[in-house]
């Protein structure tokens, strides 16, 4: 006969007839019973109809029956009832048996124990009752003493009694005992869903009558549903929670490498209600593989309760990347081998996935036993090959790589083959041979990456380039990758990058490589990224660190790895690694809530102010950042030193400053304000050097100065702008030029020596005639000798006016021009000395030979000595002290310092008293109008202009404008163009001015001129006549 067991379960309320009022008042107690019962086959359905209107009421009430297992004894199998799944105890003897509705048992497991199913809904409570009324001591880790059972039997009985009021309560035991003053530990079960607000109103009630404080973790009331089975890489899953009952959702962790909250990042979009947590994945992979727990909160408590759920995820993983490389990676078949052996590695990341590996080629092949290396955390897939030397194809190997869904991934190598008329670069230290044509790697052996090398067409090696990562920053890159992605918050991952880039980059010597700078601004830049596109908000210790560690990358000893070796690196965004890193920084701290804090590293250093209508200043590296707006927005200004170096420079300006970059809360924005920077220059502006205010435009990657203004050279640390960004200031490689100045002065010095020709010209034409007394011999000697020297001088000056092509008589130039000019100036004094003697003593001449002895030891030797002094003094003419090569004339090197004031000076003092013999001589010219009211002013106003315009050139008034073109910096505009226009029109044509002035414009000389003329045309006249008039009579 066939018998069939049932196994029930039902639900026994009991009156709290020992307990207090207060626990009566949350119900009476209840119990869940288990009931085995076996039946005959025939009545199997009558039995259960019966259970299901079964109810009891005295002497305690039985309510509820309900059949949750069927077993037929003679063959062994059971099943669950709908709604019920394996107890945990069959399910841990019975593997086989997990999510199975019927499973097989042998009948000899009937006569000790019967598998039980019990209800879906069945909830479990782990609970800890933390008490201050006991003292915990060591004895109580022991199950067996006495201390043990003692609290067992005082507490259990308590914790029954009121949690037993919740319907369908089934067990509690106490597991055990904990420090702090002590826990107790305890599990409890309810066979059904219970509320959570019951469950929370018990402990309440728990807490305040006994002083103690409870926390409690559920399993049951929180359903999960994740995807089942292996889900396909890089697809779109989605996760979710959901609850019976309003609650407040706390998170959803996922739990493989660690324990990570998932937010909304770039991969993962959370969204919550008072019932369900959903996460959609967007994109599955190693990283969303594992343990999924979520997280619900009652209402409202005073006690903590998580009410959980768990599931795992299981993705069928693909190998992210596969890095395929062949040894020898040039096979030499130009010896009489006709067989060069392989070796093919694939190496990829250590993984879960038990994939199949497949190597397609057209060679022999090998297969050998992966590695593991646990050091890397990597497999490495070998194959051996044969290379046939008579094939004219070179051969290629792929290995592919494919999943429990059929998913895969593949990686090539083409192993170039060195033939024997192949050109190729011999071994080299540690690169052995290499084809021509092609670039040789080797794997990095102490840090990630490769080690490359070009072999040029022609067979000739190029320089080494390094790609190789230290592994704490290929970790740190790996990390930031996904720091936005959602798992974990995004402030706790960004916070773990900046440590520990802080700490992988605090020895500038072991970063000190191109690779390893620019993995280090790409883990911070794809910080920011991340913090962009979710617009997260960095608080002040986030931006502390980010500041820390952006600081370690612009210490000195680090200015060659900016660079790269390679000229044809990519550019990641089309920006270099100066760029990246300004740009990332920049928004680093745009998206970050500073409140008026001010930090200081060794080479970043950033303070922020709030306007509020007014003008705010942040001082950073002693350069002001004053800023003027109505808005209320924080100013965050950053001081960068060294990064002027590592940013595209111009090929005509150089910087002179740190960078500054200026932001507000809102981003960089244009025209909302006024900027003042006033810098720190790095080297003191060489005069007559412009200087360019400037930021950067990453849109044409280079310094722009749209928008900003130089305070010019009165004001030469200020610059003023209309917008924010990254500001410095540039100063001139070369010294302002003005433009047709060197034209004019060519043009201005021809034309001069071509007149003072004539000058000397007309002096021989005229002396006997003009020279009468001893005044006028010595004052036709001074113009003889001023004209001669300026002629000398002006020569000269042509003639170094193109110093690359006569570098090896600049020097002679230089000396030659400095006596000229100075004895010019001499002989100008002595001339001015005659008028002025002439003028006061009017009734005393000076004697020829005095004035010619006087004359010329003051026009020829006091210069002579002037220059031999400055000549010895300056190291014997030296280069570059005495005078400059590339302009072929005496050095300024600032106020009262070079050479040029040997000029300066002397030529200033002679000036000064020619100009007060000039006013002399118009006095002179005015005492007659004051004496004779009547004569007319016009006159003496005439008189007076004429005396200015012949004295002013023979005498060098025309050079005072030079004193103001020493004074007058080029970059003074429009000042600078006039006094130096006009100093070159007056001085360059000077010779021609003297012509007119001092021989054209004075009578005396004009009149012998034109008295010569008319002989000497008279003589020609004559004498043509006497020609034709012997031609006559010879005729006649």
């Amino acid at each position: 006969m066939k018998y069939f067991v049932l196994l029930l379960y039902f639900l026994g309320l009991i009156c709290n007839k020992v307990a207090v009022a207060q626990v009566s008042a949350l119900g009476n107690s209840t119990k869940v019973y288990y009931l085995v019962l076996t039946v005959e086959a025939s009545i199997l359905n009558c039995a259960e109809n019966v259970l299901q209107t079964f109810n009891m009421d005295n002497p305690v009430k039985v309510t509820n029956p309900q059949v949750t297992t069927v077993c037929n004894t003679t063959s062994g199998n059971c099943r669950c009832r709908p709604g019920n799944t394996w107890s945990d105890e069959v399910s841990q003897q019975h593997h086989e048996c997990c999510n199975q509705e019927s499973c097989l048992f042998a009948n000899s497991t009937f006569n000790n124990w019967k598998p039980m199913c019990l209800p879906k809904t069945r909830v479990t409570v782990n609970g800890v009752f933390t008490t201050t009324s006991e003292v915990y001591s060591s004895n109580l880790q022991d199950a067996t003493s006495q201390r043990y059972t003692d609290l067992t039997t005082k507490y259990l009985p308590l914790l029954k009694q009121v949690y037993s009021t919740l319907r369908y309560f089934d067990n509690l035991i106490i597991t055990g005992f904990s420090a702090g003053s002590v826990n107790i530990n305890f599990q409890m079960s309810i066979n059904t869903n219970i509320s959570a607000e019951d469950l929370a109103s018990c402990s309440v009630f728990l807490q305040s009558q006994n002083n103690a404080v409870i926390s409690l973790v559920t399993t049951g009331l929180v359903t999960i549903h994740v995807p089942q089975g292996p889900v396909p890489y890089h697809s779109k899953q989605t996760i979710y929670c959901t609850t019976l009952e309003d609650m407040k959702p706390s998170k959803l962790i996922l739990t493989n490498t660690g324990n990570f909250d998932i937010t909304t990042g770039t991969e993962a979009n959370v969204t919550n209600t008072t019932r369900m947590i959903t996460v959609d994945l967007k994109k599955t992979s190693e990283l969303w593989a594992g343990m999924y727990t979520c997280v619900f909160n009652p209402l409202s408590s005073n006690v903590t309760i998580e009410n959980k759920a768990s599931a795992n995820l299981v993705i069928a993983l693909l190998p992210p990347t596969i890095d395929i490389s062949s040894s020898p990676q040039f096979p030499d078949c130009r010896g009489s081998a006709s067989v060069v052996p392989v070796t093919v590695q694939c190496i990829i990341t250590n993984s879960t996935e038990k994939y199949i590996v497949a190597w397609t080629g057209n060679n022999t092949e090998k297969l050998n036993q992966p590695q593991n290396n646990s050091a890397s955390n990597t497999i490495t897939y070998n194959i051996y090959i044969s290379v046939l030397c008579d094939q004219s194809t070179p051969p290629s190997e792929t290995c592919t790589f494919t999943n429990s869904l059929n998913q895969s991934r593949y990686a090539t190598v083409n192993i170039p083959v060195i033939y024997k008329n192949s050109m190729f670069c011999a071994a080299d230290s540690a690169w052995p041979i290499a084809k021509a044509g092609f670039t040789a790697k080797q794997i990095c052996t102490n840090g990630i990456g490769y080690r490359e090398r070009q072999c040029s067409v022609d067979g000739i090696w190029s320089t080494e380039i390094s790609n190789c990562v230290n592994p704490d920053l290929n970790n740190l890159l790996s990390l930031s990758m996904n720091v936005g992605s959602g798992l974990g918050y995004f402030s706790s991952n960004a916070q773990q990058v900046f440590l520990g880039l802080i700490t992988s980059t605090s020895n500038s010597e072991s970063i000190n490589t191109y690779a390893n700078l620019n993995a280090s601004v790409s883990i911070l830049s794809n910080v920011n990224d991340a913090s962009s596109q979710a617009s997260f908000i960095m608080n002040v210790t986030q931006l502390q660190l980010a500041l820390n560690s952006s600081s370690n990358l612009l210490y000195n000893t680090l200015q060659s790895s900016w660079t790269s070796v390679n000229p044809n690196t990519p550019r990641v965004n089309n920006m270099s690694i100066a760029e990246r890193y300004l740009s990332t920084v920049e928004g680093l701290v745009e998206q970050s809530q500073v409140n008026g804090s001010t930090f200081s590293y060794p080479n970043i250093q950033m303070g922020s102010c709030q306007p509020n209508g007014a003008v705010c200043e942040n001082q950073v590296f002693n350069v002001t950042v004053s800023m003027s707006t109505e808005s209320n927005n924080w100013v965050k200004t950053t001081g960068f030193q060294n990064l002027n170096y590592y940013l595209n420079q111009s090929a005509d300006q150089v910087p002179n400053s740190i960078v500054v970059s200026t932001t507000t809360g809102n981003g960089s924005t244009t025209g909302n304000g006024s900027v003042s920077i006033n810098f720190k220059l790095i080297s003191t502006r060489p005069r007559n050097h412009e200087m360019v205010c400037v930021f950067w435009d990453f849109m044409r990657n280079k310094w722009s100065s749209n928008g900003c203004t130089w305070g010019g050279a009165n004001d030469e640390n200020n610059c003023y702008c209309n917008h924010l960004s990254s500001f410095t200031i540039l100063v001139s490689k070369t010294a302002t030029v003005l433009p047709f100045l060197d034209e004019i002065t060519y043009v201005g010095i021809g034309v001069s020596i071509v007149s003072l020709f004539i000058c000397l010209v007309i002096e021989c034409l005229v002396w006997s005639s003009v020279v009468k007394s001893n005044v006028s011999y010595c004052r036709h000697t001074a113009h003889i000798n001023i004209c001669l020297c300026l002629l000398i001088a002006d020569c000269s000056f042509l003639a170094s006016s193109f110093p690359q092509k006569i570098n090896n008589w600049c020097k002679i130039c230089v000396v030659l021009m400095h006596f000229c000019y100075m004895a010019m100036f001499f002989w100008m004094l002595c001339l001015s000395i005659m008028i002025l003697h002439q003028m006061i003593f009017l009734f005393h001449q000076i004697s020829k030979k005095v004035c010619l002895g006087l004359s010329f030891f003051i026009g020829y030797i006091c210069p002579l000595v002037i220059v031999f002094v400055t000549f010895i003094s300056f190291n014997y003419g030296q280069e570059k002290i005495y005078f400059d090569p590339d302009t072929c004339w005496l050095i300024y090197a600032g106020l009262f310092q070079g050479s040029i004031f040997a000029f300066i000076l002397p030529v200033g003092t002679i000036v000064i008293i020619n100009v007060f013999c000039m006013i002399v001589v118009i006095m002179r010219l005015l005492r007659p109008s004051i004496e004779n009211h009547s004569k007319d002013e016009k006159e003496v106003a005439k008189g007076i202009l004429k005396a200015v315009v012949l004295l002013t050139p023979i005498f060098g008034g025309t050079w005072i404008l030079g004193f103001f073109v020493l004074v007058v910096d080029l970059t003074v505009q429009p000042i600078a163009q006039i006094v130096n226009y006009g100093f070159t029109l007056l001085n360059a044509f000077q010779g021609f001015f003297i012509l007119l002035t001092t021989y054209m414009g004075e009578r005396t000389v004009r009149v012998a001129l034109l008295a010569y003329l008319k002989k000497k045309n008279s003589q020609s006249t004559l004498g043509e006549s006497s020609t034709k008039m012997s031609s006559s009579l010879k005729k006649k």
